[in-house]
């Protein structure tokens, strides 16, 4: 399963945009990327911890993982689509919006450097702590979210 991490301010988008851009990035990344079954997480930081232009803004993150074999066309089709999609859903201007494609290895060592820093019972703490948000957040919300400031 390849997964698409979004980072976005809290309370930036309403829980329906949030389901229309997360049935967007679905869709292109099935049009453009791969038919993989797609784990989309949704990481929340509370207002005033995102910065843009060295200034508090809110920009919108999406970091989506991909085969090792994708060619740079599906990955520019990948760009130009959600780009397109997200901005007619949010609002926002193109220069607070970065989107990367990584491939599967460049992703889980992203994913693995976020929890490098703790000791073993932070990282126990750490992962029932996201467990249980996204497990919560799934039922309650209809989408996985947690919020990185716990």
């Amino acid at each position: 399963m390849k997964k698409i991490l979004i980072t976005i301010s809290e309370g930036q988008f309403s829980k329906r945009q949030i389901l229309s851009l997360e049935s967007l990035i679905r869709q292109n990344y099935k049009t453009h990327i791969s038919a993989d079954p797609l784990l989309v997480i949704w990481n929340q930081v509370p207002a005033g911890n995102i910065f843009h232009d060295y200034k508090n803004g809110q920009p919108s993150i999406l970091v989506i993982e991909s085969n090792e074999n994708i060619e740079q066309h599906q990955r520019v089709e990948m760009f130009e689509a959600c780009t397109r999609d997200w901005l007619q859903i949010t609002g926002q201007r193109i220069d607070q919006l970065i989107i990367s494609v990584l491939d599967t290895p460049v992703f889980n060592k992203l994913l693995q450097r976020n929890s490098k820093h703790l000791t073993i019972p932070g990282k126990v703490k750490y992962f029932l702590r996201l467990g249980t948000d996204l497990l919560s957040s799934r039922t309650f919300k209809g989408y996985y979210t947690f919020n990185s400031s716990f």
